[in-house]
């Protein structure tokens, strides 16, 4: 399907711009309500307080993890500035450095054809850009695991000593991103290919037994650092929540049963599902323990150790199982790459691929515009209907190219049907949310328009969302906690420069008081991650 696009130097450098634009744009958008811009406000304060060891901000104890994407993304603060693209610059880097990586290292053992068709596959994703635009850990998560798992199958395919120290920079990064990840995926392909590797001197060679202390060095030296801060106080809380909670049980609901995951990369590898179940059936079918293709072996411990591990955890979130997204690239990859003439036409496997991809792209297609229509106006309501027609159209245009052998002609269809349904999602719709969605943003822009600098902002409870306070904070106003009636009262009271906001959990009791009050503004609200629209109300005294 890709070789002779590959050898087009104009092909690829299309493609990464395209995947490059598709992954910036709505880049500038407001941020999300939880970790997203709990990462912000971690990094914002890194920069105003200096302590650059224990991430803390207001209400997003939760979110803290290792910091080493805090401090990305304070460094890319402090060189471009406090905007929102600024903060996902670092996750945009992390996924376009992913799918150069694959194409790059990629190529030393699964050959230049299919390194280079994953790299592509990698961008046109349905899943890793929004790790761009909802900047969490995971994309730069992301790139350190796919450079430790592609070190580890390097070495044991060629045996070169440089691998040893990409795989110590790999674990290395990957602890200091998030921690534990990067060490269930190593160990794991690590004693799947000491069981199933035909040569173990390899194994015994590698010296995991000294690269792994190599690599918790960094994490170690800023380990103790932090603890010497505060008595232990953050490393053990995260021991606790990242390790003990997740392994062991659920947090926070998170939860899905076995094949959560397989669903999740449907859809994330949408566009090119109709090469997935041949891409598998060839792996299952011609895989043999006795005399195992390596290729085979190395995809198969990389899928286990990044999936399959997950599926059996009940603690679930969409995120936990990417690190195996580079290896199924490079599963799809080496399939495209090996389709004969009139494939589609013989082999079952690849009609069964069909169905998937023409009935995912039309449950997206519907789902779309349902999701949107409480929260934009016509206009773009009709937009978000016109590129799920758009896609579908497309789907069926693919599917008849793909039957008559029409290969080129499928992957353009495939690049423009993904990075366009992309470009005009974040450009146009999502744009279209920004006052629902955005409400903390513009609850923040209010009071510093409204109101003097020198005036305290109280929080009455707010759903714990760490956007209000971040924003709140980077507009230079002080903010404080106001939770019950008589806090109320006494600010009013005092009529200092103050200014209270308000949710709908806290109106009505507020009413009931009977004070007198200025209402400064009132501001419709979505929250993402409860799906809930909110009424904020600003009182200032009368």
């Amino acid at each position: 399907m890709f070789k002779q696009l590959l050898a087009q130097s104009r092909f690829l450098t299309l493609v990464y711009v395209l995947g490059g634009l598709a992954l910036f744009a709505g880049c500038w958008l407001s941020l999300w309500d939880q970790d997203e811009s709990a990462y912000a406000a971690f990094a914002w304060n890194m920069i105003q307080s200096g302590d650059w060891l224990v991430p803390e901000f207001s209400w997003s104890e939760i979110h803290r993890k290792t910091p080493l994407y805090f401090w990305s993304i304070a460094l890319s603060n402090l060189v471009f500035g406090f905007g929102e693209w600024a903060v996902r610059l670092p996750a945009l880097l992390s996924i376009m450095g992913t799918a150069l990586w694959v194409g790059w290292q990629g190529r030393r053992t699964f050959g230049r054809e299919t390194a280079l068709a994953a790299s592509v596959i990698l961008l046109a994703n349905l899943f890793l850009p929004h790790l761009v635009k909802i900047a969490v850990t995971d994309g730069m998560l992301l790139f350190f695991e796919t450079i430790a798992a592609l070190a580890l199958i390097n070495f044991f395919h060629s045996g070169e000593k440089q691998d040893r120290w990409w795989f110590v920079l790999g674990v290395a990064g990957a602890l200091l991103v998030k921690g534990p990840p990067v060490l269930i995926l190593t160990f794991g392909m690590l004693g799947l290919l000491l069981l199933f590797f035909p040569n173990r001197r390899r194994w015994v060679f590698f010296h995991p037994w000294l690269l792994f202390p190599l690599a918790a060095l960094p994490l170690l030296a800023w380990g103790r650092l932090a603890w010497q801060t505060d008595d232990g106080v953050f490393i053990r809380w995260m021991i606790d929540w990242y390790t003990f909670s997740r392994v062991g049980g659920e947090v926070l609901g998170q939860t899905g049963p076995p094949g959560y995951y397989l669903l999740t990369m449907l859809i994330a590898f949408l566009p090119w599902t109709l090469l997935l179940p041949k891409a598998f059936r060839d792996l299952f079918v011609n895989f043999k323990f006795r005399n195992v293709d390596k290729t085979d072996l190395y995809l198969a411990v990389w899928l286990i150790s990044g999936w399959l591990i997950y599926e059996i955890m009940r603690s679930k979130l969409p995120a936990y199982a990417i690190g195996a997204y580079p290896a199924l690239a490079l599963l799809l990859g080496r399939t495209a790459v090996r389709l004969k003439v009139q494939a589609f036409k013989n082999e079952i496997s690849l009609k069964i691929g069909f169905g998937l991809y023409l009935l995912l792209w039309l449950v997206l297609a519907i789902a779309l515009p349902l999701a949107v229509k409480p929260m934009v106006g016509t206009a773009v309501l009709l937009t978000a209907i016109a590129i799920s027609v758009a896609v579908v159209l497309l789907s069926f245009w693919v599917v008849y190219q793909a039957w008559n052998s029409n290969y080129e002609k499928v992957v353009g269809g495939i690049l423009t049907q993904t990075f366009g349904f992309l470009m005009v999602a974040w450009l146009f719709v999502l744009p279209g949310m920004e006052p629902m969605r955005g409400a903390t943003k513009t609850v923040a822009q209010t009071i510093s328009t409204e109101l003097p600098a020198h005036t305290t902002v109280y929080f009455t409870r707010n759903f714990q969302l760490p956007t209000l306070p971040y924003y709140v904070a980077k507009a230079g106003y002080d903010y404080e906690m106001a939770f019950t009636a008589d806090d109320w009262a006494d600010i009013l009271n005092k009529r200092q420069a103050a200014v209270l906001v308000f949710n709908d959990e806290d109106w009505d009791a507020f009413l009931a008081l009977g004070l007198e009050y200025r209402l400064l503004a009132v501001h419709q609200g979505w929250i993402s991650d409860r799906g809930k629209f909110v009424t904020w109300r600003l009182v200032t005294p009368s």
